[in-house]
């Protein structure tokens, strides 16, 4: 072989060496895309959790491992491995404030927000911007994935949204304010839309009685009213709405009507005489809360001016406008009856559990305005008070009278006179 060719072989064995070792250290790993074909499908801001469903709307499997959904770039939440989403399949998470697994570490505001939801290199793959919901409203697409967003009033978690949402609840009201023996209490009730509404029926029951279903009359398919005929005697009225689609889908308000409707407590004569008598808004160390351990909490204490017992169960306080803001508990009239010209104490330290003299609000050591509602909604008595000192009570002197002074020596569960 000529020195020519021996040079140009031997060049050509070396350069096939190079290449081939060249492709074989440092070819990349074959990396196949994961699919995107994930989406919000439907949400649900005012449940007990908040939740939010995702479809895989493609053909392949979808792993969201390392995937972000966050409604703000401080509530990142990194989505967990082991949660395969089949084509057509759904993933719930839970909004619950956990931060663990399928719990997500935020709760959805009923007010509207933003979702969002990106790939670990920052792509996102889908985000929704929601408006505010009531009444087991939930935001979902129309077809699944793809389609456009709209508030239905019939939830369909973890299952197919449909062709289309259902209508929804959006308001009602009665007169008279405060039904009492004798009154015919007419209902009103506005839905979100007419189409495809089969009917819309008002259930009532009169304290453990049988059910009574009227159906609700409409002139223009938005608006329905219906009468529940006046009671005779003093009772309980329970009642919830069902609105029934042209599929048979049904829709309840409250959404939980079946388990715990909407009630009220229909009664006649007067409220009795019951009169705010004493508050202490800043308790340090004067009373102990029997039901706590070392928790000295705000008080509010009763005086029955009347001369009967008075079972306070199912009576109302409210530190707001709204009347019904506080039902105090009905079934423990050991702890809710004031006997004639004596004291019923309070507690206002926000924690009902603790029995049926506590109440879910505490008192403003800055002042504010308390109420007692009888228990058909009638106010009895109201004091509105201005900055308080601690350990220092603010009462009527003497019991029952109109005017209030400071108590340097309070005087729970006895005479301020």
């Amino acid at each position: 072989m000529k020195m020519r060719e021996l040079v140009i072989y031997v060049a050509l064995v070396l350069f096939l060496g190079i290449v081939s070792c060249s492709d074989e250290e440092t070819d990349p790993p074959i990396i196949v895309e994961q699919p995107d074909s994930i989406a919000f499908n439907e949400l649900h801001s005012t449940g007990n959790p908040d939740w939010i469903e995702l479809y895989n709307y493609g053909n392949a499997d979808v792993n969201p491992e390392g995937w972000k959904v966050f409604d703000s770039p401080l509530n990142m939440y990194t989505l967990p491995s082991g949660h395969i989403i089949k084509p057509g399949d759904f993933l719930i998470l839970h909004c619950d404030d956990q931060g663990v697994g399928l719990n997500l570490p935020f709760k959805l505001s009923s007010q509207g927000e933003s979702l969002t939801i990106q790939r670990p290199d920052g792509k996102i793959i889908d985000q929704i911007v929601f408006p505010a919901m009531d009444n087991g409203e939930t935001y979902a697409r129309f077809p699944d994935g793809q389609g456009t967003w709209q508030i239905t009033g019939f939830a369909t978690k973890n299952e197919s949204n449909g062709d289309r949402p259902v209508s929804s609840f959006k308001s009602f009201s009665y007169t008279p304010e405060i039904p009492m023996v004798g009154n015919d209490i007419n209902f009103s009730l506005e839905i979100s839309e007419s189409s495809n509404v089969a009917k819309v029926e008002l259930v009532y029951a009169v304290d453990n009685g049988a059910d009574v279903t009227l159906t609700m009359t409409s002139g223009d398919n938005i608006n329905y009213s219906a009468t529940v005929p006046a009671l005779s005697a003093d009772g309980e009225l329970y009642y919830y709405f069902k609105l029934t689609d042209t599929n048979g889908l049904e829709v309840f308000l409250p959404d939980d009507a079946l388990v715990d409707p909407y009630d009220m407590t229909i009664t006649s004569g007067d409220v009795p005489n019951l009169v705010i008598n004493e508050i202490l808004a800043s308790n340090v160390a004067n009373l102990a809360d029997p039901d706590g351990v070392d928790e000295y909490d705000d008080w509010i204490e009763i005086y029955n001016a009347g001369a009967t017992p008075v079972d306070m169960g199912r009576f109302y306080f409210s530190d707001s406008e709204d009347p019904f803001d506080d039902r105090i508990p009905g079934d423990n009239p050991d702890k809710t009856t004031i006997q004639p010209g004596g004291y019923l104490l309070f507690w206002a330290d926000s924690d009902t559990e603790q029995g049926a003299n506590h109440l879910k609000f505490r008192l403003s050591i800055d002042g504010e305005t308390l109420s007692l509602y009888y228990k058909d909604g009638r106010l009895i008595d109201s004091h509105t008070f201005g900055i308080q000192t601690s350990d220092v009570s603010e009462g009527r002197s003497p019991d029952g009278a109109d005017i209030w002074i400071k108590f340097n020596s309070p005087t729970p569960r006895a005479s301020n006179n």
